[in-house]
């Protein structure tokens, strides 16, 4: 597999933080954030270029490059973290590799005040494009 171009970082409430890649070049496994979900507060994707995807899950906002709205719309209950990778390999007939991409998927999911499952999950490219997908 290629280089990612987004990496992660979860901040905890006892305020510690799990990165992707620390400064000592270790890469952490995702697996370490999941042990730790209920400690959760805030998980960011960013690359090198400055994009800055962050998932605020004390008040379910997802926040783009630092821009905060304090408008909730809804409030939000049993808040979790919506996040994953799609690689995408496109092979010649002769069974070469033609192209690779990634797309990173990040969101969240709760409950509205019926009870009701509820999501938004942003689709990123690996340029740091971004949609709304399901």
């Amino acid at each position: 597999m290629g280089e990612l171009t987004f990496l992660w970082i979860a901040i905890f409430s006892d305020g510690t933080k799990i990165e992707q890649i620390d400064e000592n070049g270790i890469e952490h496994r995702f697996q370490e954030v999941k042990d730790r979900f209920e400690d959760l507060v805030y998980f960011n994707l960013t690359d090198k270029q400055g994009h800055l995807f962050s998932i605020n899950l004390i008040n379910g906002l997802i926040i783009y490059n630092n821009y905060k709205n304090s408008e909730i719309v809804e409030k939000k209950g049993n808040i979790r973290l919506i996040y994953f990778r799609r690689n995408r390999i496109t092979m010649t007939e002769s069974g070469e590799q033609q192209s690779h991409t990634i797309t990173y998927h990040l969101g969240l999911q709760w409950l509205n005040s019926k009870k009701e499952n509820r999501q938004i999950v942003l689709k990123i490219d690996e340029s740091g494009n971004w949609v709304l997908g399901e």
